[in-house]
């Protein structure tokens, strides 16, 4: 194992691993254990973090950043970016009642995941309960998920943010590069990169403030 760019991530041949203080598996990922570690697959055809590293993305998550994760969903990635800010925490934000459920699950196995049922758009709901933010993530597939972000990299005044940018959720009449000069309007793009040959209709993209 190779760990590469941020804290607790690793790569061996060609394929991502996070190392876990954890020894058994999420949602079904293999779990590799050498010398009392455990290294989880980090899979791009599972979550969209993965697959975007794969294409070159390099954001920087240290191990002890404070990370609001908006659109936690089941918490497929949110295991993944626990295990990256392990000394760190996950505020994982969602707003469905179903998906939910598996991240209580995660979070009573998980110490550093506080679950929020809230909604992402409405930072000052959920700002109260979270002391810092060294990073906004965000998946959120809604025609305002631009606004979404800004409104919470503002409102946290977060200095870095990542966004998982869904096309077909765009406003109709808008572009990827309308909705990208929102962005550098506000904020300063790093990289932008199209995942679509594992996320079909997928942009990531980093800023920082």
């Amino acid at each position: 194992m190779k760990e590469i760019f941020a804290d607790n991530l690793y790569e061996e041949n060609g394929k991502l691993f996070t190392a876990s203080k954890y020894p058994k598996p999420v949602y079904g990922e293999d779990v590799i254990k050498r010398n009392n570690v455990y290294y989880r697959l980090f899979s791009p055809l599972r979550s969209k973090l993965s697959s975007s590293i794969k294409s070159g993305l390099r954001p920087e998550i240290k191990k002890s950043f404070h990370v609001v994760y908006l659109g936690a969903s089941t918490g497929t990635t949110v295991s993944h970016v626990s295990d990256i800010v392990s000394d760190g925490l996950v505020f994982a934000i969602e707003f469905s009642p179903m998906p939910f459920v598996k991240l209580m699950q995660l979070s009573s196995v998980r110490s550093n995941v506080l679950p929020m049922l809230l909604d992402a758009s409405k930072p000052q709901t959920f700002g109260i309960f979270i002391d810092k933010t060294d990073l906004i993530y965000q998946d959120i597939a809604q025609p305002n998920q631009i606004d979404i972000f800004i409104r919470n990299m503002k409102f946290f005044d977060a200095k870095r943010g990542i966004l998982m940018f869904k096309t077909y959720s765009m406003r109709a009449g808008s572009s990827i590069n309308d909705e990208i000069k929102k962005l550098k309007d506000e904020f300063t793009v790093q990289q932008v990169k199209d995942i679509s040959r594992f996320h079909k209709g997928h942009y990531a993209i980093t800023v920082t403030s």
